[in-house]
């Protein structure tokens, strides 16, 4: 995704902002699906890093 860059002042067209407004939110379900994997995957690594750890003695 590139970035935008906004003048001070600048206003968007109502088919502008309803086009970002789209792109950013489809933006945002992707990352958040992205997180929920990643979250997913440290949760089950977390969960057979304690199931290998043996005490030390």
């Amino acid at each position: 995704m590139g970035f935008i860059k906004f003048a001070k002042g600048t206003s968007l067209s109502d088919k502008d902002r309803k086009a970002l407004q789209k792109l950013l939110t489809a933006e945002k379900k992707k990352l958040q699906s992205a997180l929920k994997d990643v979250d997913a995957s440290l949760s089950m690594l977390s969960g057979s890093k304690k199931a290998k750890k043996k005490k030390k003695t």
